[in-house]
């Protein structure tokens, strides 16, 4: 689970509206409760029409080329300027990040950075899993195939072998074109995102099994064990 984590304000839940205490994962390695509320929050507004939001909220679907703009971006220069961006980066200053006023310039600049990677990389989620990691799912037999994975282990490996931002988006987003954009949690994609930018800046956690490589290594070949267990 996410360290200590700095208790933030929960946001003032419309009349049938859940919190962040309803709909989170109980497992983060980098991400806070009210961080991972709000961005899936922001995910459904950009990915839901009308009628599949309103299971979720009272707030209004962003337009649909607000969502197309963010895809096209492949620079974490690109996606700080666009609206997507924008909407949640308020989100999360506003309601997240309580210490906001007193953070010096480089926690901000940090912060700019490995979020234009997470709106980046799941922008291109069109439908998720509660609870499901990437790792599994690139694990998982392929359709119509007798025993390959979604993603080669070879092809694997060079996932976790990601040097920048840039890099990152777009290894994770052919990722998820194999995953099918689908059958991954929007709070675990990025969890495991904001891990990756903590290790890059020396920051590692304490247990190796809660290490970037690990985490998804281990859902990864978890998911590979079973398919073959199935076709034995």
């Amino acid at each position: 689970m996410s360290e200590v984590e700095p208790k933030a304000p929960q946001p003032q839940a419309a009349e049938g509206e859940a919190t962040a205490g309803d709909t989170v994962e109980r497992y983060r390695y980098a991400l806070t409760k009210q961080e991972a509320y709000e961005l899936r929050l922001w995910w459904r507004r950009l990915v839901m029409d009308d009628k599949a939001l309103k299971r979720y909220t009272k707030q209004r679907p962003y337009p649909r080329g607000v969502r197309a703009t963010l895809r096209r971006c492949a620079t974490i220069e690109s996606v700080m300027l666009t609206e997507a961006f924008r909407h949640l980066w308020q989100a999360l200053e506003s309601r997240a990040w309580t210490e906001a006023a007193t953070e010096g310039p480089n926690t901000r600049n940090q912060r700019l950075e490995v979020w234009s990677v997470i709106a980046a990389v799941v922008c291109e989620l069109r439908a998720e899993t509660f609870d499901a990691p990437l790792g599994k799912r690139l694990g998982e037999k392929r359709p119509n195939t007798v025993d390959t994975p979604r993603m080669s282990d070879l092809r694997f490996q060079q996932l976790l072998d990601c040097h920048s931002g840039d890099e990152l988006i777009r290894r994770f987003r052919r990722a998820l074109k194999l995953a099918d954009n689908a059958g991954v949690s929007v709070v675990h994609l990025a969890d495991m995102v904001a891990l990756w930018d903590r290790e890059q800046r020396g920051q590692y956690r304490a247990k190796a099994t809660q290490r970037f490589a690990f985490a998804m290594s281990d859902a990864y070949f978890k998911a590979r064990a079973l398919k073959q267990a199935a076709g034995d």
